[in-house]
């Protein structure tokens, strides 16, 4: 079966003073074996939690996971742990998320120690060769994190991620704190390793140009919902949502006679805490008209494999 993971009208809220707030709603997808789902949009639309909620960090509120064809959504707790072994993730920050008070040696072992899969010996050698396998020298596998720089410290990550072999990795904004040059190294690098061990990855960011090129499909996010997915080149070459296009409108182009259509996003973001019956993106979007006001729009498949919420999008795209 090529389908590793299907998501079917994934919630995840949570109480806030002010109301219910709604990090994801109503999101549903399928990655197929190898594939690179990127899920795009701007800070705080729910990207991180939804990254979490699917490897069951976090449990959903509503909705149905689906992991190999086996339903995960409400699985005990010590199906919970195995599940460990066949799904990861590679958090942002490099440095809080490493044991500050552990050598790199014991940090990527950590995994081996804990599921207790070989003996000593056997793990001082799978070790190195993660460290290997990651671009990391032997020569650090007794520094501390804080004597290593943001590369290494995420090479790190991606070394204890690949610990215990697993299929599925959420790579969640694994480069977003380092610089570009950095940020390059650890792209290449997590693609190597995709083509090598016929890994999985759900890629999280906020940089359509990094997920560009790493991803085969991608998931545009607006406050908690989704509002545009499809093919990465189909996405690049023919974007349908207006928010999409304001996207990809921002993306810098190293031409100065590149010439193309200015799209400035204005207005505020509508709230997740007790969201309207309406299209969230209304606020902001130059097409909004009544209906957009006062109905929740659907989320459809408007040319094949190209999925969009928004009422308008036949008649602003004439399609």
């Amino acid at each position: 079966m090529d389908e590793l993971l299907r998501v079917e009208h994934l919630k995840k809220y949570f109480n806030n003073p002010g109301g219910m707030l709604h990090a994801v709603d109503d999101i549903s997808f399928t990655i197929k074996k190898g594939d690179v789902l990127g899920v795009v949009g701007e800070s705080g639309c729910g990207k991180t939690t939804l990254g979490r909620v699917v490897i069951k960090l976090l449990e959903p509120t509503g909705g149905k996971i689906f992991y190999e064809g086996k339903d995960i959504t409400d699985i005990g707790k010590k199906a919970n742990i195995e599940l460990r072994k066949e799904m990861q993730i590679i958090f942002q920050d490099p440095y809080s998320s490493l044991n500050p008070r552990l050598h790199v040696f014991d940090l990527i072992a950590d995994p081996l120690k804990s599921f207790r899969l070989m003996g000593r010996s056997a793990r001082k050698d799978k070790v190195f060769e993660l460290m290997d396998m990651v671009g990391l020298s032997r020569r650090f596998a007794y520094s501390y994190p804080h004597e290593l720089d943001g590369g290494r410290r995420q090479r790190i990550g991606v070394a204890r991620a690949l610990a215990l072999s697993p299929k599925f990795i959420v790579c969640d904004e694994p480069v977003s704190s380092l610089d570009v040059s950095i940020q390059a190294q650890i792209l290449n690098l997590l693609q190597d390793l995709q083509k090598q061990h016929q890994l999985t990855y759900i890629f999280v960011t906020h940089d359509l140009s990094v997920v560009k090129h790493i991803s085969t499909d991608i998931l545009v996010m607006y406050v908690g919902a989704m509002v545009e997915k499809c093919g990465a080149k189909e996405l690049f070459e023919k974007p349908l949502h207006p928010y999409t296009k304001g996207l990809l409108a921002a993306i810098p182009v190293p031409n100065i006679d590149y010439v193309r259509e200015k799209i400035v996003l204005q207005g505020e973001l509508s709230s997740p805490i007790n969201p309207k019956s309406e299209c969230r993106f209304a606020n902001r979007c130059s097409y909004a008209s009544d209906i957009c006001r006062r109905e929740i729009p659907v989320y459809e498949e408007v040319l094949p494999k190209h999925f969009v919420t928004c009422h308008r999008v036949r008649e602003i795209n004439n399609l």
